[in-house]
């Protein structure tokens, strides 16, 4: 076998495996239940299910061909999200079916709302543990899933997106558009829902409790749907390709963020793209959990305040 024919079989397989990671990464978005919501009637009970079988279905395919096995790990990651709950959009899994048991609506509706969303958020968390549990046991480390402080100082690769020309450390580009983000979240927010200045005093004992709900569901939303897929997926497909694919799950998984719809969605793809380069060009968690966690307070804080 030539050298051209052996580069060509291994072209082939990568593109392979890209329209593969590509395919389950789909089914376990939002991007159908949003097309379902938006464009139809609303999604039917059983459509969850195609989504569940398609992914159980490509994670069988991993082991029946040699060509798919480096992409297990990553189908594992996508497959425990949907089941659990944290992927998809839909109210079908292991934690919606709990939220929506009448003995959690009822717990919920008697108790404070620092209370019952504390129990949500360590609830949403399960995805994350489970997923850090099974990796684990596959033998990864922490640092192969990005789960140390990192090198925060490391050089950020230049980009036209960030207007940058030249390398930059990320001490400098990480602290500069974390304000900005916070400040761009905050204005959001301010005008949008424009509280009184009453309102705001009164929910200044409750930010204490904003700022623990948003370092859980810093770590939760940047493990489950960056990190974990991140560290799977890089090296199969490469660094740019896998930044790609995690930045579309996370971007569109808000289109019923805040903000919402579109804006919304473009919003959190820049984001994504910005706290998923962080990863891979630090080799840690550090700029990303921080980033995510400071707008987290901001966005909990303003939930409390009309709890």
């Amino acid at each position: 076998m030539t050298n051209q024919e052996t580069t060509g079989q291994k072209g082939g397989t990568g593109r392979v495996l890209v329209v593969v990671a590509w395919t389950a990464m789909l089914l376990t978005s939002s991007l159908a239940v949003i097309i379902w919501r938006e464009f139809a009637l609303g999604e039917p009970g059983w459509w969850p299910s195609v989504h569940a079988v398609g992914l159980v279905i490509i994670f069988a395919l991993t082991f029946a061909r040699a060509d798919l096995r480096p992409l297990r790990g990553f189908v594992l990651v996508l497959l425990v999200l949907f089941l659990l709950g944290f992927g998809g959009g839909w109210n079908w899994g292991l934690i919606p079916l709990v939220r929506l048991s009448q003995p959690w609506l009822d717990w919920t509706s008697r108790v404070p709302w620092a209370i019952s969303s504390m129990a949500v958020h360590l609830l949403r968390l399960t995805p994350a543990l489970a997923i850090l549990i099974v990796l684990l046991l596959l033998g990864r480390r922490r640092g192969d899933l990005f789960l140390v402080k990192g090198d925060i100082g490391a050089p950020v690769d230049p980009s036209r997106l960030l207007g940058m020309k030249k390398p930059e450390p990320w001490t400098r580009i990480g602290s500069i558009f974390a304000a900005i983000f916070c400040v761009g979240m905050l204005c959001f927010l301010l005008f949008s829902v424009r509280p009184t200045f009453e309102e705001l005093l009164k929910t200044v004992p409750l930010i204490p409790i904003a700022v623990v709900i948003a370092a859980v569901n810093a770590f939760n939303e940047e493990f489950t749907l960056r990190a974990a897929p991140l560290s799977e997926l890089s090296p199969v497909v490469g660094k740019r390709q896998a930044l790609m694919v995690t930045t579309f799950l996370f971007g569109v998984g808000h289109f019923y963020g805040v903000p919402n719809g579109l804006i919304g969605v473009l919003l959190a793809v820049f984001l994504g793209w910005f706290l998923g380069k962080s990863l891979l060009e630090t080799g840690g968690f550090f700029w990303a959990w921080l980033i995510h966690f400071l707008q987290d307070v901001i966005i909990f804080t303003f939930y409390a305040m009309y709890a």
